[in-house]
């Protein structure tokens, strides 16, 4: 080994702590910037083969960064609701600039220091744009619904900057409304209403209130005339609901005809009418009732069967008092200002014998109004639930007093955006002030298979590298994605006191490769002044 051969070596480990003395000074100085990842200072060693065996040959040392790309920092609370981090693996997608095309440069980072610009936009502290795939109608329908896996991203160029600019909230008219009541068991027929009201929504946002009117259903039938029977021959008129069109019934022509040959001549006479849903029967041979396609009473006191020909003409049948109510059955009328209703079948609710929800009517149209500059869409259709059969979680019949404990609709007026929400699967959602929650876009995490391939650029941000790996877009919580912690951000992952540790310990190695460099030139020196001599 020479005296210069140990000279270089001495030059290459000034050099070498030189280099690990500035990664120490970048870790130290950007101990508090957001996501930050230390570089670890790694030292190798140069070896020069010896032309002769026995003798050294000086070679050196050489320092190279090793990023810690990969280790995370401690998670922190943050103030705003746009502060995002990731635990777990990926980084965010962010772009320079939001026009998208050639002119835009793609970046990945943990920095979720993200805030929104006078544009609307999603943007970091560095200046870099937050990119978030835009949802459809029908993926965010899927997020509402519970399935948050909607990403379909693939690439980078699929994806736009997350703005939240001009969002309004519509309004949604009312589809599904919910019960729940207690109806009381000693009720009678006569006795007054017992009302819910229930605020509708029409699709602009209008609000109008329905009145549901529950009543006791009284059992009604036509009722023989006490003068005497159905002599043979006899012609009936047949008037429903107090329409003024009657059904001829008749002429009876059997043998001392009865209340059934009755009940089989109206059946005759509104088939022949073409008129479906009501059927007629016969009742302990007295008493003919009208029922319809459900089996609820069809009767009401607009209802007339006459005798318009024969030897009992004048002795008309007359609807039957309501005085004994039907067995847990209660009849249902609806209304509402600015428009007309009408029950899509039956308008009645059942009640099993202990009380409990057996069936009721599932639906009502209503038509609104015509008039007016603007008219709401029309008909608008309601489905209504009452409660699960054989359950006291809806409608109920007891003896207590009649109380309605839950009305229920899915109907929304008009909304101001009020600022938007982001869930650890990434999904933000534009919130508005009348309750509506919209899903808009989700944020895809990009996973490489080396990410301390990665090649770093200003900003806190990395670029794609032949060591890194291509890029793969994944959702929030799946495969070697993290999830997005909301309301947080990511510390730096250096240590202050292993960092004060390894300057100390590189100040001594630079001192002690300095000693190298003086006792060189101190042997140099008395070789030259031994061939001064």
């Amino acid at each position: 080994m020479s005296i210069f051969g140990a000279l270089l070596t001495g030059v290459s480990g000034l050099t070498a702590e030189s280099q690990a003395l500035s990664m120490i000074s970048d870790n130290i100085a950007n101990s508090n910037t957001t996501a930050y990842k230390a570089t670890d200072a790694s030292f190798s060693t140069l070896v020069t083969q010896s032309a002769q065996a026995g003798i050294n040959t000086a070679g050196g040392v050489v320092a190279y960064p090793s990023p810690t790309i990969n280790q995370q920092g401690l998670l922190q609370a943050a103030s705003s609701d746009t502060d995002l981090a990731i635990s777990g693996g990926g980084f965010f997608v962010v772009a320079n600039n939001t026009t998208g095309g050639a002119s835009t440069a793609y970046s990945f980072t943990r920095d979720g220091s993200f805030s929104v610009n006078a544009n609307g936009d999603l943007v970091n502290g560095d200046g870099f744009f937050l990119q978030g795939q835009p949802l459809t109608a029908t993926e965010a329908a899927q997020i509402t619904a519970g399935n948050n896996n909607v990403l379909t991203a693939t690439s980078l160029d699929s994806l736009q900057t997350i703005n939240i600019n001009g969002l309004s909230g519509s309004a949604v008219p009312t589809s599904q409304v919910t019960l729940a009541a207690e109806l009381p068991s000693n009720a009678t027929a006569t006795s007054t209403p017992n009302t819910i009201t229930v605020p509708i929504y029409d699709s602009q946002g209008g609000e109008h209130d329905m009145t549901l009117a529950f009543s006791v259903a009284p059992t009604q039938t036509f009722t023989v005339p006490a003068a005497g029977a159905i002599t043979d021959g006899d012609t009936f008129q047949l008037t429903l609901n107090g329409v003024a069109t009657p059904i001829t019934v008749g002429p009876l022509t059997e043998t001392n005809p009865t209340t059934t040959d009755l009940a089989n001549a109206v059946n005759t006479a509104l088939a022949a009418q073409d008129i479906t849903g009501v059927s007629a029967s016969a009742i302990n041979g007295t008493t003919v009732q009208l029922t319809d396609s459900s089996g609820n009473n069809y009767l009401n006191a607009g209802n007339t069967l006459d005798v318009t020909a024969g030897a009992d003409t004048g002795e008309d049948f007359t609807v039957g008092a309501p005085a004994s109510p039907a067995a847990n059955t209660w009849n249902v009328t609806a209304t509402i200002k600015g428009g007309t209703v009408a029950f899509n079948g039956s308008n009645q609710v059942v009640f099993n014998s202990n009380g409990t929800f057996e069936s009721g009517f599932s639906g009502l149209t209503v038509d609104w109004a015509t008039t007016g500059p603007a008219v709401p869409t029309s008909p608008q259709s309601l489905s209504f639930d009452l409660g699960t059969p054989g359950a006291a979680n809806g409608l109920t019949q007891t003896g207590n007093q009649f109380s309605a404990t839950e009305v229920n609709q899915n109907g929304l007026e008009f909304g101001t955006f009020t600022g938007i929400t982001i869930d650890q699967s990434g999904v933000v959602t534009a919130n508005f002030d009348n309750g509506l929650k919209q899903p808009i876009y989700i944020i895809p995490i990009a996973t490489f298979n080396n990410p301390n391939g990665l090649a770093a650029e200003s900003g806190n941000a990395y670029n794609e590298t032949n060591s890194s790996g291509s890029y793969l877009l994944e959702q929030a919580g799946t495969g070697a994605a993290g999830q997005i912690a909301p309301s947080e951000l990511e510390s730096s992952n250096v240590d202050i006191a292993s960092e004060f540790s390894n300057l100390i310990i590189t100040q001594q190695a630079y001192a002690a490769n300095s000693k190298v460099l003086s006792t060189a030139d101190q042997m140099i020196q008395t070789l030259l002044q031994a061939t001064q001599a």
